[in-house]
């Protein structure tokens, strides 16, 4: 009796009926639902300024994200003001002015690439990457816009004008590289293919004495010996191991830029640019005469 009289009027406090409970509930679940989509929206605008995938898309963001390789001279290089510099880099520019936006550069190698596209980070790749199958599955690859060709470098005086001579000769290569596949599958006798973690690391291997040859992209060998003034060594332009292509890479569904990097590159090769780069960074043409399409 005391609690029923202390509900009907013996307390100040006024308990809440059932449509008051309602009421707050409805208040709680509506809070609820505006701030997750608050949160989705804020997500989606975030999504869009990273994961740009449509020509519009770029347009409206102002700024084209480039991953560019870098760490391999020739092809690129730091310039006064640490900025990343080069073919690759002169490439990502003249994509930023065809397309009418700015230009953001975003340093990537061979690891870390497949992950920033991947990611959002960047809305494409100008890093290097040779279309191949496997890649395919993940990413949509352009038409080439350059080539390297795979040799060869031994001293002067180190016979390699045909495979058989590298019957008993130790030859360094980055550890699972293409080079790597490709030598260590001729099955040449007394041949012994010697891996290292990556191309320095092979290339100082030749320079030191610890194997007789490398095999390495020939215009990356041809700057080392160069500015390093290794004047006995040569790149044994007899025994070409394979020339490959690097491809843009754009994520699945960005089709409409994938054909518009197409369009580009074909005008960039037939008015004669992509060619003034090579020669600009690298000293010589693109290898390999006219880049194939697919």
């Amino acid at each position: 009796m005391a609690a029923e009289a202390a509900l009907q009027g013996g307390s100040s406090r006024r308990m809440p009926t059932m449509f008051n409970w309602e009421e707050l509930m409805i208040s709680k679940l509506l809070r609820r639902t505006f701030v997750a989509a608050t949160i989705v929206a804020a997500a989606s605008g975030f999504a869009t300024a990273s994961k740009a995938q449509s020509i519009a898309d770029i347009a409206a963001k102002g700024t084209v994200t480039i991953g560019v390789l870098t760490g391999i001279p020739p092809y690129d290089t730091v310039d006064a003001s640490g900025n990343t510099d080069g073919f690759l880099a002169d490439m990502a520019r003249d994509v930023a002015a065809a397309l009418g936006t700015k230009l953001q550069i975003v340093p990537v190698n061979n690891a870390s690439r497949a992950a920033a596209l991947e990611s959002g980070r960047v809305d494409l790749l100008i890093a290097q990457m040779t279309a191949t199958p496997e890649r395919a599955k993940t990413f949509l690859m352009t038409n080439p816009y350059g080539a390297y060709e795979m040799r060869f470098i031994g001293l002067k005086d180190t016979k390699i004008e045909k495979l058989e001579d590298l019957a008993g000769k130790r030859v360094s290569v980055p550890k699972g590289s293409t080079q790597d596949v490709a030598v260590s599958g001729y099955g040449i006798d007394g041949l012994e293919v010697v891996r290292f973690d990556d191309d320095a690391l092979a290339m100082q291997a030749l320079i030191s004495g610890q194997v007789d040859a490398t095999a390495a992209v020939a215009t990356v060998a041809q700057d080392t010996i160069k500015k390093r003034n290794l004047t006995d060594l040569e790149i044994k332009a007899d025994v070409p191991i394979f020339t490959l292509y690097w491809s843009m890479a754009v994520r699945k569904d960005a089709a409409e830029l994938h054909q518009w990097l197409n369009n580009f590159i074909y005008y960039q090769e037939v008015t004669g640019r992509i060619n003034e780069l090579h020669k600009k960074w690298v000293g010589v043409p693109v290898p390999g005469g006219k880049l194939p399409s697919f």
